[in-house]
C-alpha cells in the first residue's frame, strides 16, 4: 500500500512540475510542522526530526523522533538559533545555542503521569506558544517572552481541566510588536486568544460546529488581528476586537470561496507584508473537495484588514488532479513570493512555488468610445501566468468627464462607464489596475475614453431681433449670446442670401451690418439673415433669424476718378473745363434728389501767379472757400505755370433737411508754358559784385525759363576749382584763388536741362578780377628769451601769418628796445635773436621790443610790434632741514633751508619767500649765514629780501618755528631774480633725525633754537 502512495504522488509531482510548481528539498520521514521565514529560509519538523532548509540545502539537521515543531532565533540562519522541538517538549539545539534549564520546555507536572505537546508556534520578535495535552484530560498552554525562547521551562499562562489540547493555533504581532495567539481546543469554547501571556477572550465560531483544523492570524496595522478559521465546512473570518465582559466573541462570517464550494480547509496562511494599496493579501488554503486534493488562492483585497476573504481554486493545482490520499498536509508562506506546501509522506514530500510572474491585462478597445451623456459597460481582465488570484480594480483620477461603477470579480472587473455631456469630442482616460498581492507586481494601465460630441447647442439669441439704418449710413451691430443649455458657444456662424451685403463679424458673438453705399428705390429695402451657435466640437445649433431695413439713397459718387489729372498750356485764350465725370450711382432712379457738387483748393494750395478760375457765366471765384457750381473753367496767362488741385465732392439734400456728402476726390490742373527749345537756348552771365565778394548772375534767352529745370556748369579756368551746377536763372559765387596783386581769371559756362531726355543749351565765357589779399601779421610763436650765465639770452621767434591775409610776403625784423642783440636786423618768418650781454644779474627780468614788417609789394603793407621777456632755467637749488633740541619741550622746531647758486654767475638783491604749513614762524629768527635779516612775515610764512649767492656756493638761511597741534610740517622756498623765479622745482618735505639734528645739516638752526629757547625762559623769569 505505502509503495502505490508514493508511486501516485510521484506522478502528481511531476505534473505540478509542469505547470511551474516544482518538487521541494525532501525531509525524511513524515513532515509534521513546516514554518517558511523566508523565501530562501524553511523549517521542518518531521518524524525523525528537524531541519533547517537555507537556499535549499539543508545547513541544521536535528535527529530525534519524533519532531513536533521548530523555534529559530533571531530570525536569520546566519546568527540565529536553530532547535528542534519533541512532542515531550525537549528541545534539541546545535552547539551555537545557549539552552538554559533542563532542556524541555514543558515544565514539571508532579501530579501528571503523561503528557504530550501538540503545538509549538513562535513570532518573528521572538514571542513563543506551546499547547500541552496533560493526561488526555488537561490543557496547558505555554510562553515564553520575546527573546527567551531557550530558556527552559517555559511559563504556563493556562492550565485547566476544561478543554482538551488540539494542534492547530495561529500566531502573529500586531501593532507595537504585541504577540497575538488563537488556539484551538476542545470547548466549549473553541477558541482561546491571548495577547502576549494574558488571555484576551474566548472566541466562539458558531456558524460550524466541525472541528477546527486551521488557523491563521493576520496583522492589519491596527492593535487586533484579522482570524482565517478553517474545518471542513470552508473557512471563516473575523477581525478580533474585545468582546463586552463576561461574553465570548462570535462575530464570524464565511469567506468567499468561488467556484470552490463543498471545500475541506485542512491549513491556509496568508500574508500582507509585501502588498500595496491595489492589492493585499497572498496566501494559499489547501485541503479537499469531493474527495480529491484542492489549493485556494487568496483574491487580493483592497486592505489587510480585508485580506483572506475572497478566494477562487488555484488553477495550476487543479490542472495537476494529484490522486493521492490525503495528499497535502500543511502549508506556509512568505513575502507574497514563497509557499511550501508538505504532505503526508515519506518520499517526495516537499513542494515549492514562487510567485514570479506580475498580472498583464487582456485586451481592451482603445479608446473606449462612449457617446456624450451615455453608459457603456465594459469588463477588464487580467491573467497570470502563475495562475495567482488577482485583484482589478478601476479609477479615474480627477477626470471629471467619465464616472464609473465598479463591480470586482477575481481576476477581474465589470465596469459601468457614465460620459459626461461635453461640448466636443474629448478624449479623456481611466486607469486599471492589477494586483497579485506583491506590490513588485503591480502593474497600472491608462486606458484611453474617447467621448463623443452628438448634440450642438442651443440656437442663439440675436440682440437687436430687427434694426434699421439708412443707405451709406451708420453700421448696426448684432450681438449673439449662448442660450441656456450645458455648452457654451464657443462661436458663431453667420449667414446670409446671395445678394445680400454680407456681414462682418468678430469672435466676440459680434456682427456687423454695414448698409450699401446706396438703395436705388424710393422704398428702401429690407435684408435677413441666420446666426448659429458653434460648441467645440464645432456641431451648430438651429439658426436664429433677424432682419434690417435700408432706407435710399446713400451718398453721392466720387465727382472724379483717383489720379484724374486736366493739363493748360498758359497763354492768350487758353481754358479748360472742369465737370464732374459722375454725380450719384443711382442716376436715372425715380425720386431721385438733385445733386450739387462743391469745389475747393486743396488746403495750403493757393492760385499760381496769372491762372484766374472762373464759374460757368465767366465769373472769377475765389476757390480757396467752398464754390457750388456744375462747371468750373481755369485760365492762365503766357508762362504761367503750377498745379492746382481741387477737392471736389458731390452734395444730396436727405428727407428731412440737411444733406449728404459723397466722397471727395482730388482732381487736378497741371498748367505749363508752351514749349521752348532749351538746345537753342543761350546762357547768360553778368557779373555783379557783392561787398567784394565776386557774383555772377545766370540767365537765358528763353522767354519762360522757370518752365524749364535749367542747370549750368561752371567754372574757372586756371583754378583747382572744381565744376559745380548752378541753377539757372540764378547767382554763382566762385571761389577765386587768394591772390596778394590784382588778377584776371576766365569764367565759362554750360547750359543744359535736366529733363527726360536731359538736353545740352548754350554756352558763354566772361572775364573776372580777382581782388588782392591785404598783408598783415598774427601772433608771435617762441615765447621769451632764455639767459644762461656766460651765454647771454637766446631764442628762436616765429612770426604767423593769419589765414586770410596774403601769405607771399617779406618780412622784416628791427629791434626796437632792450639788451643790445647781437644782430640787431634780421629777415624771414623763423629768427634765432641772442644778447651781447651775458650776465644773468643784468639781463634776467628785462625784455626786447622787435618791430616785424610784412611786405607783399605794390604798397601792400603791415607792421607791428613785439615785447619778448627775458627769463631764465632755475639756478637756484632750495633744500629744507629741521632740528628739534633733545629733550626740549618748548615745540620750537629749527628751520635749515639751503639755497645753492649752481651757475658760475654770482647773483645778488635776490628776494627768497618761504611758505610754511604746520608751523608758526618765530619773528626775528630768520638769518643768512648767521646775520639777521629782516623778513616780511605773512600768516603762512615770510619774505626776505637782497640775499646774495656767489658762483657755486651755498648760503644757508635759518629760522626758528614753533609747532601746531596735530599738524605736520610742510615747506615750500621760492627764489626770485628781478621778479622772475630762479629757484627749481618745489623741494620735499624734511625728515626730522631722531637723533635731534638734520639729517647732515651743520647744525646751525638747533644751536639758534636752543639760545632762543634760553632766552624765552630768561623772560619768563624776569616777568615773575
Amino acid at each position: 500500500m505505502r509503495a502505490g502512495i508514493v508511486i501516485c504522488l510521484w506522478l502528481g509531482m511531476t505534473a505540478v512540475a509542469d505547470a511551474g510548481w516544482r518538487e521541494g528539498l525532501v525531509v525524511s520521514g513524515e513532515p509534521r510542522d513546516v514554518m517558511v521565514w523566508s523565501p530562501d529560509v524553511i523549517a521542518h519538523a518531521f518524524s525523525q526530526g528537524a531541519e533547517l532548509h537555507v537556499n535549499e540545502s539543508a545547513t541544521e539537521t536535528r535527529l530525534f523522533s519524533p519532531g513536533i515543531g521548530t523555534l529559530l532565533f533571531p530570525v536569520d540562519p546566519s546568527t540565529g538559533c536553530f532547535v528542534g522541538v519533541r512532542d515531550s517538549g525537549a528541545v534539541h539545539a546545535g552547539a551555537n545555542c545557549a539552552v538554559t534549564g533542563p532542556g524541555t520546555i514543558v515544565p514539571d507536572l508532579p501530579t501528571s503521569t503523561n503528557h504530550k505537546l501538540t503545538r509549538v508556534r513562535q513570532t518573528r520578535s521572538g514571542r513563543g506558544y506551546a499547547a500541552v495535552s496533560v493526561d488526555t484530560t488537561e490543557f496547558l498552554l505555554l510562553t515564553a517572552a520575546p527573546g527567551r525562547l531557550f530558556q527552559t521551562p517555559w511559563t504556563p499562562i493556562l492550565q485547566t481541566g476544561l478543554y482538551k489540547a488540539t494542534s492547530v493555533m495561529g500566531v502573529t504581532e500586531t501593532s507595537g510588536n504585541v504577540a497575538n495567539a488563537l488556539v484551538h481546543i476542545v470547548g466549549p469554547p473553541n477558541l482561546l486568544w491571548f495577547r502576549d501571556d494574558q488571555r484576551e477572550a474566548d472566541v466562539n465560531l458558531t456558524l460550524s460546529t466541525n472541528p477546527i483544523q486551521a488557523i491563521d492570524l493576520i496583522p492589519t496595522g491596527g492593535a487586533y488581528p484579522l482570524a482565517l478559521v478553517g474545518n471542513q465546512d470552508g473557512l471563516f473570518w473575523a477581525q478580533l476586537q474585545p468582546p463586552a465582559p463576561g461574553t465570548p466573541f462570535t462575530d464570524f462570517r464565511r469567506a468567499s470561496l468561488l467556484d470552490a464550494t463543498g471545500v475541506t480547509v485542512n491549513a491556509v496562511d496568508v500574508n500582507v507584508e509585501q502588498g500595496s494599496p491595489l492589492g493585499v493579501g497572498f496566501g494559499l488554503a489547501i485541503g479537499r473537495r469531493n474527495g480529491e486534493a484542492v489549493v485556494l488562492g487568496a483574491v487580493p483585497a483592497a486592505s489587510a484588514a480585508d485580506a483572506g476573504k475572497v478566494w477562487r481554486v488555484h488553477p495550476t493545482f487543479s490542472a495537476a488532479s494529484l490522486p493521492v490520499t490525503d495528499p497535502f498536509d500543511q502549508v506556509s508562506c512568505a513575502d507574497s513570493t514563497f509557499c511550501v506546501i508538505t504532505l503526508k509522506n515519506q518520499g517526495p514530500n516537499v513542494i515549492y512555488y514562487e510567485n514570479v510572474s506580475p498580472p498583464v491585462f487582456n485586451a481592451t478597445p482603445e479608446p473606449v468610445e462612449i457617446d456624450e451623456g451615455a453608459i457603456r459597460t465594459l469588463d477588464i481582465s487580467a491573467t497570470d501566468a502563475d495562475g495567482d488570484a488577482l485583484r482589478v480594480t478601476a479609477s479615474t483620477g480627477s477626470s471629471s468627464l467619465v464616472s464609473l461603477s465598479a463591480t470586482p470579480r477575481p481576476d477581474a472587473v465589470s465596469l459601468q462607464l457614465s460620459a459626461a455631456v461635453v461640448c466636443k469630442t474629448t478624449l479623456t482616460d481611466f486607469t486599471v489596475s492589477a494586483s497579485d498581492g506583491l506590490r513588485d507586481h503591480d502593474r497600472q494601465k491608462v486606458v484611453p475614453v474617447r467621448i463623443v460630441n452628438r448634440e450642438g447647442p442651443e440656437p442663439p439669441i440675436v440682440n437687436p431681433s430687427s434694426a434699421s439704418t439708412s443707405a451709406g449710413g451708420p453700421a448696426r451691430v448684432f450681438t449673439a449670446s449662448g442660450a441656456p443649455g450645458p455648452c457654451a458657444p464657443t462661436g458663431y456662424v453667420w449667414s446670409a442670401p446671395p445678394g445680400q451685403p454680407q456681414l462682418a463679424f468678430d469672435d466676440d458673438g459680434k456682427a456687423t451690418f454695414t448698409p450699401p453705399a446706396n438703395v436705388c428705390s424710393a422704398s428702401g429695402a429690407r435684408y435677413t439673415y441666420e446666426v448659429r451657435a458653434r460648441d467645440e466640437g464645432s456641431l451648430l445649433s438651429g439658426a436664429t433669424a433677424f432682419s434690417v431695413d435700408v432706407r435710399p439713397w446713400g451718398a453721392p459718387s466720387a465727382p472724379f476718378s483717383e489720379g484724374t489729372t486736366r493739363r493748360l498750356t498758359s497763354g492768350p485764350g487758353s481754358r479748360v473745363e472742369l465737370r464732374p465725370d459722375s454725380l450719384h450711382p443711382c442716376d436715372g432712379s425715380p425720386g431721385l434728389p438733385a445733386v450739387e457738387t462743391v469745389w475747393q483748393l486743396q488746403a495750403g494750395t493757393a492760385l499760381p501767379p496769372g491762372v484766374r478760375v472762373l464759374d460757368a457765366q465767366g465769373r472769377s471765384v475765389d476757390p480757396t472757400a467752398p464754390v457750388s457750381a456744375l462747371v468750373l473753367e481755369v485760365e492762365a496767362d503766357s508762362c504761367s505755370q503750377g498745379t492746382l488741385s481741387f477737392v471736389v465732392r458731390n452734395r444730396l439734400a436727405v428727407e428731412g433737411g440737411g444733406v449728404l456728402d459723397g466722397a471727395s476726390s482730388i482732381v487736378r490742373v497741371d498748367i505749363q508754358p508752351e514749349v521752348e527749345q532749351v538746345s537753342t537756348a543761350s546762357l547768360l552771365m553778368t557779373e555783379q559784385p557783392e561787398g567784394g565778394v565776386l557774383a555772377i548772375q545766370l540767365g537765358t534767352s528763353l522767354q519762360c525759363p522757370g518752365a524749364y529745370d535749367l542747370r549750368a556748369r561752371m567754372s574757372v579756368d586756371g583754378t583747382s576749382q572744381p565744376v559745380e551746377v548752378v541753377s539757372v536763372p540764378g547767382i554763382w559765387r566762385p571761389t577765386l584763388p587768394p591772390v596778394c596783386t590784382a588778377e584776371r581769371f576766365t569764367v565759362r559756362g554750360e547750359l543744359f536741362s535736366d529733363g527726360t531726355p536731359p538736353v545740352e543749351g548754350g554756352r558763354a565765357r566772361l572775364e573776372v578780377t580777382a581782388t588782392a589779399r591785404p598783408a598783415a601779421l598774427g601772433e608771435l610763436e617762441g615765447g621769451a628769451l632764455i639767459a644762461r650765465c656766460g651765454e647771454g639770452a637766446r631764442a628762436s621767434l616765429t612770426q604767423t601769418i593769419p589765414p586770410d591775409a596774403c601769405g607771399e610776403v617779406t618780412l622784416a625784423w628791427q629791434q626796437e628796445g632792450g639788451p643790445a642783440l647781437a644782430r640787431p636786423s634780421l629777415t624771414g618768418a623763423s629768427v634765432s635773436v641772442e644778447t651781447q650781454e651775458t650776465g644773468l644779474q643784468t639781463l634776467v627780468g628785462q625784455s626786447v621790443t622787435l618791430r616785424v614788417t610784412a611786405d607783399a609789394g605794390q604798397g601792400n603793407q603791415a607792421t607791428t610790434l613785439h615785447t619778448v621777456p627775458i627769463l631764465a632755467e632755475p639756478f637756484v637749488d632750495v633744500a629744507h632741514a629741521t632740528e628739534s633740541p633733545s629733550g626740549s619741550d618748548t615745540g620750537l622746531v629749527g628751520v635749515v633751508v639751503e639755497l645753492r647758486n649752481t651757475t658760475g654767475c654770482a647773483v645778488t638783491g635776490l628776494r627768497y619767500v618761504e611758505q610754511v604749513e604746520g608751523l608758526e614762524v618765530v619773528p626775528g629768527s630768520v638769518k643768512l649765514a648767521g646775520q639777521a635779516l629782516t623778513e616780511s612775515v605773512a600768516s603762512e610764512g615770510f619774505t626776505v629780501e637782497g640775499v646774495a649767492l656767489p658762483a657755486h656756493a651755498t648760503g644757508q638761511l635759518t629760522y626758528v618755528a614753533r609747532s601746531r597741534l596735530l599738524a605736520t610740517p610742510r615747506f615750500v622756498g621760492q627764489v626770485f631774480l628781478n621778479g622772475v623765479p630762479v629757484s627749481g622745482p618745489r623741494s620735499p618735505e624734511p625728515k626730522a633725525s631722531g637723533c635731534g639734528c638734520s639729517e647732515g645739516g651743520p647744525g646751525t638752526a638747533l644751536m639758534a633754537l636752543v639760545a632762543l629757547a634760553r632766552l624765552l625762559r630768561r623772560r619768563a623769569s624776569g616777568r615773575r
